[in-house]
């Protein structure tokens, strides 16, 4: 019944535009208000900028964006679930590690996360250790 569920089944594609944590309150309207019945970009100030592989848009002041195109839709329960394949992503140049790197720097993206269970939203706390590593020393136990 949502209107972006009609959206992504009438383009085959969708994306998912990274927010900063200061952008709660922007992000909690986009959730609270159907855009059926109301203009929510021009609400917010929010910009919509074409994305360069798919059809739909990119929101311009989300320093992480990333096109998909949709593989699967799966229904659980009273939800449907979309799978999408990645076919391009954007990131300021602000959030990189390296000015040429594509590694994100999270300090510096600070992305907002929203906790369902206890409907919060948050930053990310500090980092604890590196993947692909830290369980390397039970590889030799075993």
């Amino acid at each position: 019944s949502r209107h972006t569920l009609e959206l992504i089944r009438r383009t085959g594609t969708f994306t998912v535009n990274i927010p900063r944590a200061g952008m709660a309150d922007v992000v909690d309207y986009f959730g609270l208000e159907s855009g059926r019945r109301a203009d929510k970009f021009a609400a917010t100030g929010l910009t919509l900028v074409p994305a360069a592989k798919v059809a739909a848009p990119l929101i311009a002041e989300c320093p992480y964006n990333i096109e998909c195109r949709v593989t699967e839709n799966v229904f659980v329960g009273a939800y449907h679930v979309i799978f999408g394949e990645i076919v391009e992503a954007h990131a300021d140049e602000e959030i990189l590690r390296e000015p040429d790197g594509d590694l994100i720097d999270v300090d510096a993206l600070d992305p907002l996360v929203y906790l369902a269970g206890v409907r919060e939203y948050r930053r990310l706390g500090e980092k604890v250790a590196d993947a692909f590593s830290a369980g390397r020393r039970y590889m030799d136990l075993g």
